[in-house]
């Protein structure tokens, strides 16, 4: 509830003033009133409490030097004035008449002078102090009647004048008019009050320092974080801004004069950096104050790495480390060691390798192995998505950017990626029309959402991934080779899983524990000669092939060992209409093995030149010699009996 301190300028008048506050039409409004008098004009005080004072004439000035809320004066009508007049020629034979006060329609009294018979002289002061001045001259140039205020009327009494001296009261109506004039402001006040209470919510409920400053330079509203920010400069609300922070004067003017918002204007603090934003409140072309945003750069920072963070929680995160992908051939081993240099490094990574190789887990490793670990890892597989649609997923969109727009807008890949890796899986798939915005974006770093203006900067690492001759493509007009270079920076080739037989038992005994656990089942384990037959497949599908052909396994045996027999019935050798490739037997040498241009890797590791090598470096273990080359220790005592090595 409001308090309100009514000011009389004479006692009689506090009945009068009470009456009107207790009628129907002030119900509420004036409950927690007071009214005052003070006979001597410099004894007034207004507590601290005091919302709004009523009062008038010489008391205002008083008040003002010591109260910096409302005031609401008391009209002096002209009624009053010619009520006072009218009184005075009733009491007395006066032949002049001296006005004494500050009112504006006093000089109106005087060409009224007529109507009375009577001499007026009208005495206008500016300030309480030329009171007793005011009433000597009145007196030294002959007035024999003064009419005032009530402490021009107390100066008379002091000074023993022999001159009549009346007050101006005020009438029933002037009373109303103040009061009236008071419930009004008030009802603006409480309403102020409350939005500015909403505004102290809203500001209490932001990370950010937030202070508002009214159009009198002051502050009203400065929230807590603002004192966190500067803790040995906490501004209190009615302080001036540019005193409490010199230091952004400058910026500050420059938005009050241009009406313009200045966006993460950067200062140093002693103990740290901020980034301010400048908001001029504007109402109707009109000037209203600034809203001063304050931001802990540090703090922004560790927050945008929080967010981060919970969007890896998203699942936009890399589940692969290097020591997850299982190994033993040297050709593997060695895209590992170079893959680890990359990851070292944040330049883009161009992935080559068949089908099902692993491109991706080779990738996430990258990511993992590097500094941006913590930063997102968001993949798209290119080849998903139609033109139109691939544009909004990457680069994002704004509402209304066209029908079935998610309200407020979607942030695309490459913003979600910032700080981390983007993986463009089957890259060669991109439409060649969408690959020159695709390369815009890789140049400029930054990106705009599709139906927005706002350009977005972004820190975002690219690993890309293809099974395609992408020189082949550029020839054939499918593929920018502008594009091709801003990607290629960095090349990996992952060799399919024929090239490295030395990991199929490994992975084949890996994914048959997997799937044992996952599906509770019997398998745990293969026979030599199951091996040398899935040793012996080609994999045109790798890993995931094998991965498959071993979960067929898992399922289908139903005993602990899994059997020469059940291998070739799982991968169809027994129908010679379904077999799909050719296939190792005992005794047997597959195609693959051949010297053929199709596999010169293994063309080579079977060499006579190549075995007598390893079996030098291995002390003659033709055991390790088998296991280095791939191959079963059955076959290669068959190739060193060919090559004359035994």
């Amino acid at each position: 509830m409001r308090k309100i301190t009514y000011f009389v300028p004479y006692p009689e008048l506090i009945p009068v003033v009470r009456w009107l506050m207790d009628q129907p039409c002030y119900q509420g409004i004036f409950v927690n009133a007071s009214i005052q008098y003070f006979p001597i004009m410099y004894d007034v005080e207004v507590e601290d409490d005091c919302d709004l004072v009523i009062a008038r004439g010489y008391s205002i000035h008083v008040i003002r030097e010591r109260f910096s809320g409302a005031i609401v004066e008391i009209p002096i009508t002209g009624s009053d004035i010619v009520k006072a007049i009218a009184q005075c020629r009733k009491n007395t034979n006066c032949q002049k008449i001296g006005l004494i006060g500050d009112y504006s329609n006093m000089k109106d009294i005087q060409s009224m002078s007529s109507l009375f018979n009577i001499n007026f002289v009208v005495y206008v002061i500016d300030n309480p102090d030329q009171i007793e001045d005011m009433v000597k001259r009145a007196i030294e140039e002959g007035c024999d009647a003064l009419i005032s205020g009530s402490h021009a009327n107390k100066c008379v009494i002091k000074n023993g004048f022999k001159v009549y001296s009346g007050i101006i009261e005020n009438s029933e109506e002037a009373i109303a008019r103040a009061l009236n004039s008071a419930a009004s402001l008030l009802k603006n006040m409480e309403y102020e009050a409350s939005q500015m209470e909403l505004l102290r919510l809203l500001a209490e409920n932001v990370t950010d320092g937030l202070i508002f400053v009214d159009d009198r330079e002051r502050i009203r509203i400065a929230n807590a974080n603002v004192g966190r920010i500067f803790p040995n400069r906490r501004p209190v609300a009615g302080k001036g801004f540019q005193e409490e922070f010199s230091f952004m004067t400058r910026n500050y003017l420059k938005a009050c004069r241009e009406k313009q918002h200045l966006d993460n204007e950067i200062y140093r603090t002693r103990d740290m950096n901020i980034a301010v934003d400048f908001t001029p409140v504007m109402i109707e072309d009109n000037y209203k104050g600034m809203i001063i945003t304050i931001r802990d750069i540090g703090r922004l920072q560790q927050r945008e790495a929080q967010i981060r963070t919970k969007l890896n929680e998203m699942g936009l995160y890399a589940k692969y480390q290097f020591s997850d992908i299982i190994h033993q051939s040297p050709v593997m081993e060695h895209v590992i060691q170079r893959a680890r240099k990359f990851a070292s490094v944040t330049s883009n990574v161009l992935v080559y390798g068949e089908t099902g190789t692993g491109k991706e887990l080779v990738a996430q490793s990258i990511h993992n192995a590097s500094k941006r670990k913590n930063g997102p890892f968001v993949a798209i597989n290119c080849a998903s998505f139609p033109e139109n649609l691939l544009e909004s997923e990457l680069f994002g969109y704004e509402e209304g950017a066209f029908t079935g727009a998610v309200k407020g807008g979607k942030a695309g890949l490459f913003e979600q990626a910032h700080n981390g890796t983007l993986f463009l899986d089957e890259v060669s798939e991109l439409p060649v029309s969408f690959q020159g915005k695709l390369l815009r974006v890789l140049q400029e770093r930054e990106v705009r959402r599709v139906g927005g203006k706002r350009v977005v900067k972004i820190d975002v690492r690219i690993i890309a991934a293809t099974n395609k001759n992408l020189k082949q493509m550029i020839q054939e007009g499918l593929f920018r080779e502008d594009l091709l270079y801003r990607l290629d920076v960095l090349n990996l080739s992952i060799p399919p899983l024929r090239k490295r037989r030395e990991d199929i038992r490994l992975l084949a005994e890996y994914f048959l524990l997997k799937y044992k656990e996952q599906f509770e089942t019997c398998a745990d384990h293969f026979t030599g000669h199951a091996v040398e037959l899935l040793c012996g497949y080609p994999f045109r599908g790798n890993i995931r092939e094998l991965r498959n052909i071993v979960e067929r396994l898992s399922v289908t045996v139903q005993d602990a060992t899994v059997h020469a027999s059940d291998v070739e019935e799982s991968l169809g050798l027994n129908d010679t209409d379904t077999q799909p490739y050719p296939i190792q037997h005992p005794g047997q040498m597959p195609p693959v093995y051949q010297d053929s241009p199709a596999d010169p890797i293994y063309a080579k590791e079977i060499r006579k030149e190549e075995v007598v090598s390893l079996l030098k470096e291995c002390g003659y273990n033709k055991s390790e010699v088998a296991r280095r080359l791939g191959i079963n220790r059955t076959t290669l005592w068959r190739k060193m009996g060919k090559m004359g090595l035994l």
